[in-house]
């Protein structure tokens, strides 16, 4: 569903997209009836809130259009753009079936360990991207306002992407399959999601997929260990890093 590359004719079909919420909210009813398949009924409805959220997305309603000046600007808003399309969506779903927030573990959890985890990473992540754009050309001065679509970008696609792809499934597929498989089949989805990514990275997009997938599995995990979003937010805000500075060193 990434709204920068298709794969499949079905990827900007939105036909194709509305049947595939329908059925998995169907699915989710159904399932939800049958006192013996009832358990399965979560995990159809996280499928559901996240097709959903992509079939909002691909009306590009709340598209922020500006007549950018530099390629940071245009890929923070670009990315604040998803945002609102994504997280309303999943947050009005899961609300409207009265789950708690607590459910795609927004919440403050083990605070501590969140917070240690979360903020140690994004350091050596910030430092590790500062180091490997600096010694490949003359790097820009970091002014307050490129630092400020910086933030922006990371935060929206780190919040955005966790509750996206990890969030709302982790409790369903961990009820059905137990934690392992849950981290697991999450990583691969998320893997999978960016193999064709045309972001340059070595060895190509399979190398690329195989890279998120076990950051997937580290941000899964620490998400079941802190019982909070804040740590897997932080941490994966830290690697989009490694995205979004190469684009600032070019501009």
């Amino acid at each position: 569903g990434s709204p920068y590359y298709s794969v499949f004719p079905t990827n900007r079909n939105q036909a194709y997209t509305l049947a595939l919420a329908l059925v998995f909210l169907v699915a989710a009813v159904a399932l939800r009836r049958s006192r013996a398949l009832a358990r399965y009924a979560p995990s159809a409805y996280a499928l559901f809130i996240a097709s959903a959220a992509l079939l909002f997305l691909n009306t590009g309603l709340l598209n922020i259009r500006v007549a950018a000046t530099d390629a940071v600007q245009e890929i923070a808003l670009d990315k604040l753009g998803q945002f609102l399309h994504v997280v309303p969506v999943i947050l009005a779903l899961t609300l409207v079936v009265r789950n708690d927030l607590k459910s795609l573990f927004i919440a403050k959890g083990n605070l501590k360990a969140g917070l240690v985890f979360g903020g140690v990473s994004f350091a050596l992540w910030a430092v590790l991207a500062y180091l490997i754009q600096s010694g490949a050309s003359s790097f820009p001065e970091l002014t307050p306002r490129a630092v400020g679509y910086v933030l922006l970008f990371i935060f929206c696609n780190s919040v955005m992407e966790e509750l996206w792809f990890r969030a709302i499934f982790l409790k369903p597929y961990q009820a059905v399959s137990g934690r392992a498989a849950a981290i697991v089949v999450t990583s691969l989805v998320f893997g999978a999601s960016h193999v064709n990514a045309t972001y340059e990275f070595p060895g190509g997009g399979a190398v690329f997929g195989v890279v998120v997938f076990l950051l997937g599995v580290v941000g899964a995990y620490s998400i079941f260990k802190t019982k909070s979003l804040l740590g897997a937010v932080l941490f994966h805000a830290g690697y989009d890093l490694m995205i979004i500075v190469p684009v600032l060193n070019s501009a």
